[in-house]
């Protein structure tokens, strides 16, 4: 059996733009990506709403910094065939001030780490990992209540940025990349969040890269 970690924000926790709360588990891309593969994988949601690749947003609990919980979470998963890293949309909030070849250089470290922690903790050097641009934020952004956070155009900006960006630092660190900002784009809700609909495009994204890396390897 295969297992995956899906490591991301609340796009992979699954929060619900229009209820609050989070969707079921017929809704969830982790979920519907296990369905569409079948026995053969295992798949680990590891989303949360909030989380950041390296800021640890105090206003936020101090709770959120994806840097401080990747390797622990690797450790209580150990082994683990791919994992799956989808970060990035929470960083570009305005408090952080960071423009998105900084966001890149905070996943180039957390990479850095992984390796090292693989290779010479857990002792498995050859996990594949997978490096997924965030879904773009839909418009006009500025219409969401979550605009003041992020300085709408800046953010939409630099969000479609991170793509070409992420794809460099994959290339360098030896993982896969997924461009999903190009492909999938939030919901007309709050233009941040994945809808239902928009979590199954997701999902189907994730089976055909999952299926060509497994194919590959």
């Amino acid at each position: 059996m295969k297992k995956i970690i899906c490591f991301g924000d609340s796009n992979t926790y699954g929060y619900n733009p229009a209820m609050g709360g989070r969707f079921d588990e017929n809704t969830r891309w982790p979920k519907v990506l296990q369905k569409f593969l079948g026995e053969n994988y295992e798949i680990f949601e590891e989303g949360q709403n909030g989380r950041t690749i390296a800021n640890a947003d105090p206003w936020e609990g101090g709770t959120k910094c994806g840097m401080d919980y990747v390797l622990p979470m690797l450790e209580t998963k150990n082994p683990v065939d791919l994992l799956i890293i989808m970060l990035g949309t929470n960083d570009l909030k305005v408090k952080f001030n960071l423009p998105a070849a900084d966001i890149a250089g905070s996943l180039q470290l957390m990479l850095s780490k992984i390796k090292a922690y693989c290779r010479d903790y857990l002792n498995c050097p050859d996990m594949k990992i997978l490096i997924t641009s965030p879904p773009a934020l839909s418009e006009p952004f500025s219409e969401s209540y979550f605009e003041p956070f992020f300085c709408g155009a800046v953010a939409v900006k630099k969000a479609k940025e991170l793509a070409n960006w992420y794809e460099l630092v994959a290339d360098q660190y030896g993982c896969y990349f997924l461009n999903a900002t190009e492909k999938i784009s939030a919901g007309s809700v709050d233009h941040l969040h994945l809808d239902a609909e928009g979590h199954k495009a997701m999902a189907e994204l994730m089976r055909d890269k999952i299926n060509e890396i497994f194919k590959e390897g």
